[in-house]
């Protein structure tokens, strides 16, 4: 077909079919990894509004005490 030798088409049937694996196995990798990256990105956003709330609990604490406080 090719004039390509035996010898050098299945070389090369070998090294396309080991990259066809290497591919699928890096995709597969890849998946996870965005997998683990959502799931990280959802816990951040999560930190961020605890950090938040407790600002906001923080400061109306302390003004609620500064209130008493000036009352005594």
């Amino acid at each position: 077909m090719s004039g390509m030798p035996d010898f050098e088409a299945g070389r090369l049937v070998s090294v396309v079919t080991q990259l066809t694996k290497d591919v699928g196995s890096l995709t597969e990798t890849m998946n996870q990894l965005n997998e683990r990256l959502a799931f990280q990105e959802i816990q951040l956003a999560k930190g961020k509004g605890m950090a938040a709330g407790v600002i906001v609990l923080a400061a109306a604490l302390g003004g609620v005490s500064s209130y008493l406080a000036s009352k005594m």
